[in-house]
């Protein structure tokens, strides 16, 4: 295996959603669906302008595909498939089908949901799969994770340990609220979400509120409170 040299200055990058680097990237089980998914997330939002989709066949004769799984179990071919399946199924990719049942894929975001929409009357759109309980279970557990990731950026190793850590002390609807509250005030960093979790836990809440607090306070009493705006 070479070894790679490295990225160039000019390098073009592509955007990737926060969650397929966070949450969805604890999810995805097998090699195939990380690479189509990424394969197709990269073809499509460089040339979204142009044409918002990529059909099967393109996938199937792709060369970065067909070499990045051709050790897999049964072929790339089928690597390709099944990784196409799967990435519709949990979520991350549309498939959309015509009439002569060609298939067409979209990213599963605003865009490709209304364009979804918009063709429903040419088009047959495949629904995800139905969460099993334990996929249920692993969203709820990932569920802190994902409102850092949607609304403050990218995790830390560290910072994953104070996230498992409050998740497991503090009910969800309060993690939620206090990401909520933080965010609607600008202050989007894990140091203010956790002394306002901190402060509910000592004073208690009042029909989910903060038994002592309301947006109505000033701003020093919240800098008194929960102290000033720090990074993530």
């Amino acid at each position: 295996m070479g070894v790679f040299a490295g990225f160039v200055r000019g390098t073009r990058y592509t955007s990737i959603p926060n969650a397929v680097l966070g949450p969805l990237l604890t999810q995805i089980d097998t090699i195939s669906e990380l690479k189509c998914a990424l394969r197709v997330l990269g073809m499509i939002y460089q040339r979204r302008g142009n044409r918002p989709w990529i059909t099967l066949d393109e996938m199937l004769s792709d060369t970065v595909l067909l070499d990045g799984l051709v050790n897999q179990e049964g072929g790339p071919v089928e690597a390709i498939k099944q990784g196409m399946q799967k990435a519709v199924a949990r979520g991350i990719l549309l498939e959309i089908r015509d009439k002569e049942g060609r298939n067409r894929f979209l990213v599963n975001d605003e865009y490709g949901r209304n364009l979804a929409e918009t063709l429903k009357t040419d088009y047959v759109i495949t629904p995800p799969i139905e969460i099993t309980d334990v996929e249920a279970t692993t969203e709820a557990r990932l569920n802190i994770f994902t409102l850092y990731e949607e609304n403050i950026g990218l995790i830390t190793p560290l910072l994953a340990d104070e996230l498992r850590e409050a998740e497991t002390t503090y009910p969800q609807v309060w993690v939620k609220d206090a990401f909520k509250e933080a965010v609607s005030l600008g202050h989007r960093n894990w140091r203010y979400i956790s002394r306002i979790l901190e402060r509910w836990a000592k004073e208690g809440r009042g029909n989910g509120k903060s038994g002592r607090y309301s947006k109505t306070a000033n701003s020093q009493e919240h800098l008194r409170r929960y102290g000033p705006l720090s990074r993530p």
